[in-house]
């Protein structure tokens, strides 16, 4: 180095090197100075400096002049730090000026590379990694070199020193992983192994447990530390390692959380790609060599609370990215190792409180189910231990991913999921001869694993509460799984199932239990919510004050909305108003579930019966409602047989159960409303009665009912009806009997409708993914099914009856809009005719306002037009008898029009469509339909207490009428 002519790069570099042997030198701050002034002027000037300084650097390490070495690895970093933006002209010389100090395995010399690295790390952008593949593969071997001192088991000496540079270097390096995809795998690939392999041996699972939940990102049932807090420590902490470094003075906790900062810096970024590489090097890092598996899911588990909120998601992906991967080649003993590895480490992140904001909870819970259904029902070398493990953690996946709440529909959305999931698996099940492709045991697990999942899913709502509200799960969100109580009924088609009848049978008890809880569980609770809630903003206004109370239970509804509806409130969801409604599909499945088999499973029966019981429980009269017209197609027709097949007794049994339960429900369900007269009713002694009769008689199937049962503990024998002969009376409860208990009390007459028709057809094609067809007609098509014809009926009673068979489009009313009224609004003078419902109010309103119409009728023949029982009006080209109607003419009247029920009496009732037919009439021969003689006359002959002269908005009952759609002039009759 020594040349009598020195050229002036030369001199201004030798000039920065002090005098001596000293092994800290530092070069002159001076000659420093105006050396970065010369080589920032031009390129040629600064590439001329880097090819001094690397012929320099490779005789002085010859030499183990170490304190020289000092000098130009300071030099270099003021280089970087002056020069960045001309870093490609000498990058490359500098990680070979870097690589030859390394060489001497010098500490201190080492300490300074690594500096001066973490400042070249800093100033570095892709151009560098993108032009220059010399470059690129000179910075890879440097940064290997400078990350293989901490692993170096020979090193006894500053051993926290080695490790301490190797853990810098990765931290620098985590700056440089976005340039290329390949650099920035083989980084990872270099630097997670060795990250883990400290912290292994510097932390126990404990230790990792409480920095997890110390972490200010992770939901904890104690308390967390602030972010103030949680930097000022951080900082604290940087700047104490800093100071520790510089003195050779570091302790093993130094290096522990120098560790923790550099695995730190690879998750908290922004770059997704980024994301899923570490977090599938970590994960496989912890197979390969065989680490405790419960101490890696804990690892992972804190990477992620270090990536940023909204990219955490990103990580549970690659997780089942992989999962399906390996799900796709298929399982296997070969891969089982590694399948459960992966699925652990899923299981960790959606149970541990994490919050993944992004994360797209429908998605997760279809991947998850198509990992078990591909699990199950794909044939495999796993024994089935193995998979019934890797199941669990799959449902056990799906339970925490739908109970941590993120959203207000997330938990009636994750339960659809999987029911839908259940009919499609179901529908597999039906096969035709030459396509069967999975054993019936298998689809049998898989449908009790669907299952199994949401009970599940309820039991840990019912014990962990969330700060975020959420919208519960009704029944309506369980119409599509209907089909496993009956579901060989559910095809038409020549497929048969391939489950055997034990394991259908299984799949049913299975179906009950989970639906049973989700009536106690989740429905019932939401009900009781809704229930104290409303108790609360609710009050009792003026009975005459209709809008103050509506406008009171609209407030509450809005305020209640997330906190469910109260069911006992009748005709919540319209189940009253609307026939095609959960609680019909039901007990039509219900009824079904009789029909294929002769002997039914007692221990089936046992479960139904406690569901439909709950039901009760939580219904109240939304259920008695649409349970009257299955009970009256349940009950045995006594005075038609006296021989019964094993399956109507099932039916018969039932209903009769459940009717006692519902006279003995009602009274606590609605106190204030009914005042204890279930109980005290005529149709709650026929009913024990009837139950009597039919245990003597051999009619009754006993062990049916549920325990607590209060019918099979009934002591002692009632003393039963006789007839003349001193023969028992066969007890069977008919309609009119139903229709006495509701006509009896004025809470009931407003919500029971005791011959509505029996529901045989499902409207919503939503109940079943399978059903190709459905009937849009919700209207009973059988309604012959349980009408009761006694004998004193006349002959025109029963041709009033097979009209109705042959009518039926007239026989069952819509009702398309809820009157909106509550027991509240409901007064205790309803014999004076002063409410109204979803009838028109008792027998002696009905003879009022059938008089009235007759009395009105009169003015049009007093007009000119003549009435008389022959008259016909004609329209449209269809022959009407209009007047015949008005008039009650039972001859020519068609009793399947009517809706008001008497006991063993018709009324000739017209409809609506008779009246306008009648003004329309009147108003092409002239009269006047508003305010004018119509209306007059009806103001003459209203009586005084006739509904129709109370607080009515017009007299003029053509404008009345008029008001009404066109629907309602066929369905509603007057």
């Amino acid at each position: 180095m020594n040349k009598i002519f020195q050229h002036k790069h030369q001199k201004l570099i030798l000039q920065c090197y002090p005098a001596g042997k000293a092994i800290d030198k530092k070069p002159n701050s001076s000659e420093l100075s105006y050396l970065l002034y010369y080589a920032s002027t031009r390129r040629v000037k600064l590439e001329k400096v880097i090819y001094f300084l690397k012929d320099k650097t490779q005789h002085d390490a010859a030499r183990n002049r170490t304190g020289n070495l000092q000098v130009t690895i300071a030099i270099i970093k003021e280089l970087i730090a002056k020069c960045s933006e001309n870093l490609n002209v000498f990058a490359p010389q500098a990680c070979t000026i870097f690589k030859t100090c390394l060489d001497t395995k010098d500490i201190a010399v080492c300490k300074s590379v690594v500096k001066t690295y973490e400042v070249l790390c800093q100033k570095m952008d892709g151009a560098l990694f993108g032009g220059d593949k010399e470059f690129v593969q000179d910075f890879t071997d440097l940064t290997q070199q400078l990350i293989s001192f901490g692993k170096e088991k020979n090193i006894s000496q500053n051993q926290y020193d080695w490790q301490m540079v190797s853990l810098k270097a990765i931290y620098a390096i985590s700056n440089c992983l976005g340039f290329t995809s390949s650099t920035s795998k083989k980084f990872i690939a270099v630097s997670i192994p060795f990250l883990i392999q400290i912290l292994l041996h510097n932390n126990n699972i404990s230790s990792l447990m409480q920095r997890l939940k110390s972490s200010i990102n992770v939901e904890s049932d104690g308390k967390r530390l602030s972010r103030v807090q949680s930097h000022k420590s951080h900082t604290q902490l940087t700047n104490q390692i800093e100071v520790d470094f510089d003195n050779d003075t570091l302790t093993l906790t130094d290096v522990n959380e120098e560790a923790f900062n550099a695995l730190r810096a690879f998750f908290n970024n922004n770059a997704t790609a980024q994301i899923s590489e570490v977090t599938r090097a970590v994960v496989q890092h912890v197979f390969t060599t065989n680490i405790n598996l419960d101490w890696g899911i804990v690892l992972l588990e804190l990477c992620v609370t270090w990536i940023p909120i909204q990219l955490r998601f990103v990580s549970c992906s690659t997780l089942l990215a992989t999962l399906n991967r390996i799900n796709i080649e298929g399982a296997s003993k070969s891969n089982y190792p590694l399948h459960l590895s992966y699925a652990k480490h899923l299981l960790g992140l959606l149970s541990s409180g994490i919050n993944m904001i992004g994360l797209s909870i429908s998605d997760i819970i279809q991947q998850l189910l198509n990992l078990q259904t591909d699990l199950i029902l794909k044939p495999s070398d796993l024994s089935k231990s193995e998979i019934d493990v890797l199941t669990n953690i799959y449902s056990e996946c799906i339970c925490n991913v739908t109970t941590h709440i993120y959203y207000y529909d997330q938990v009636p959305d994750s339960i659809q999921e999987i029911l839908v999931k259940v009919d499609f698996v179901l529908d597999s099940s039906f096969v035709g001869s030459s396509e069967q492709t999975s054993s019936g045991e298998r689809i049998h697990d898989l449908i009790v694993q669907f299952l199994d999942n949401i009970s599940k899913i309820f039991l840990i709502l019912k014990s962990k509460t969330s700060s975020i509200s959420r919208n519960h799960v009704n029944l309506e969100h369980w119409d599509i799984s209907l089909g496993l109580l009956a579901p060989d009924s559910e095809f038409d088609d020549d497929r048969n199932t391939i489950l055997s009848l034990q394991q259908i049978r299984n799949i049913q008890a299975k179906y009950l239990k989970v639906f049973d809880e989700f009536l106690n569980i989740e429905l019932a609770a939401a009900s009781r919510s809704a229930y104290e809630v409303i108790k609360q903003q609710q009050y009792k206004p003026d009975p005459g004050n209709g809008s103050g109370h509506l406008m009171d239970r609209s407030d509450s509804s809005k305020d209640n909305k997330l906190n469910g509806k109260n069911l006992m409130e009748p005709d919540v969801n319209q189940y009253i108003t609307q026939q095609q409604n959960f609680i019909s599909h039901f007990l039509m499945y219900a009824d079904k579930f009789f029909d294929g088999q002769e002997a039914p499973n007692t221990e089936l029966v046992l479960l139904l019966v406690k569901v439909l019981k709950d039901m009760i429980e939580i219904l109240g009269l939304n259920f008695v409602s649409n349970f009257i017209p299955f009970f009256h197609h349940g009950v045995l027709r006594l005075d038609r047989t006296s021989e019964f097949s094993q399956r109507q007794m099932y039916k018969d049994t039932i209903v009769h159960i459940l009717l006692y339960y519902i006279l003995k429900n009602l009274d606590e369900q609605y106190e204030e409303e009914l005042e204890g007269y279930c109980k005290t009713s005529r149709l709650y002694k026929l009913v024990l009665d009837s139950v009597e009769y039919r245990r003597q008689h051999g009619l009754w199937i006993h062990g049916i009912d549920s325990p607590p049962s209060d019918l099979e503990n009934s002591k002692g024998k009632r003393v039963l009806p006789k007839d003349a002969n001193g023969n028992d009376i066969k007890l069977r409860i008919k309609s009119e009997n139903i229709e006495e208990f509701a006509c009896g009390n004025n809470f009931l007459i407003v919500w029971l409708h005791p011959q509505k028709p029996l529901l045989t057809e499902i409207e919503k094609p939503q109940v079943s993914t399978h059903m190709s067809q459905f009937n849009n007609d919700s209207r009973n098509t059988n309604n012959t099914a349980f009408m009761d014809f006694d004998e004193n009926h006349s002959a025109a009673a029963a041709a009033a009856a097979a009209t109705a068979a042959a009518h039926s489009d007239h026989f069952a009313p819509q009702f398309n809009n809820h009157t909106g009224l509550s027991s509240d609004a409901v007064t205790t003078d309803s014999e004076q005719g002063l409410y109204t419902g979803l009838g028109l109010g008792t027998a002696k309103d009905i003879h009022a306002i059938r008089a009235e119409i007759l009395q009105y009728s009169q003015h049009f023949q007093e007009r000119g037009i003549p009435y008389a029982a022959n008259y016909t009006l004609t329209n449209n080209g269809n022959t009407v008898s209009t007047i015949s109607r008005l008039n009650g003419d039972l001859d020519s009247f068609d009793q399947t029009n009517g809706s008001i029920y008497t006991f063993n009496s018709h009324v000739n009732c017209p409809r609506i469509v008779d009246l306008k037919e009648t003004l329309s009439m009147n108003n092409l021969k002239g009269v006047p339909s508003r305010n004018g003689m119509a209306a007059r006359n009806m103001d003459q002959t209203v009586s005084n207490n006739s509904i129709l002269s109370k607080n009515l908005l017009s007299t003029d009952v053509d404008s009345i009428l008029a008001g009404l759609d066109s629907d309602d002039e066929a369905a509603f009759v007057v």
